[in-house]
């Protein structure tokens, strides 16, 4: 009898050390995450589209193998079917429920992007509006859909399937001894392919970076390198 209960407590041992270190290994991802983009809003107008990605990240926010604090943030993003000018001033207004969040979106300088970050996360079933004026003209306002809640890959199932595909990677930075930091994206081609977007999940080291595109439709991998 005795035989069977030291048999049964080192086992009891065994599951519960695994739990312990699974728990641990899980808070430790979760740390080196520096930019997770949990859901995306998106509309449109005859005079520009615009999608609202929302999230935590790092705080500053570089790319450089190591992982900050985290923030909430909220990014704004608008792109005009017309050139606009630099003198030209484009004011928005996005409302989350009962919030309402007003500034000025500003130029990004690698793309043709207007943008602005309100500093705040929503959930997926927020409802959003968002408005949008130029100089003086009348604004637009726009109801914003949620385009994320329908995918059958969510950002945790994204993290789960990226990081499967890069545990060689992530072993082989750890071998160096080196830090390194994780990201889950959603990302989009705002003037080409309006509406489609994928998950990118990638490890960055000092050194080297590596991404996995995951369709936000299957499980499937689209592009690894």
């Amino acid at each position: 009898m005795k035989k069977y209960c030291a048999i049964f407590l080192c086992l009891a041992i065994v599951a519960f050390a695994s739990i312990m270190f699974a728990g641990c290994n899980q808070t430790k991802t979760e740390d080196l995450i520096s930019d997770a983009r949990y859901g995306i809003y998106d509309c449109q107008s005859e005079n520009f589209n615009a999608i609202f990605v929302y999230g935590q990240r790092e705080d500053p926010y570089k790319m450089d193998g190591i992982s900050n604090k985290k923030v909430e943030f909220g990014v704004i993003s608008v792109v005009f079917n017309s050139n606009l000018s630099e003198e030209d001033e484009i004011n928005y207004t996005l409302t989350i429920g009962e919030e309402t969040f007003s500034g000025v979106l500003e130029k990004s300088p690698y793309s043709s992007e207007y943008m602005a970050n309100i500093g705040k996360s929503c959930d997926d079933n927020s409802k959003i509006s968002l408005s949008i004026g130029l100089n003086n003209e009348q604004p637009t306002t726009i109801e914003m859909q949620n385009k994320n809640s329908t995918w059958a890959v969510g950002y945790q199932r994204a993290k789960e399937i990226g990081l499967e595909a890069l545990k060689d990677d992530i072993a082989e930075i750890e071998d160096k001894g080196e830090s390194y930091e994780l990201y889950v994206k959603i990302v989009g081609n705002h003037g080409s392919n309006f509406g489609t977007y994928y998950w990118i999940v990638s490890v960055v080291s000092p050194s080297t970076r590596h991404n996995v595109t995951i369709s936000p439709t299957s499980e499937e991998i689209l592009v690894k390198n």
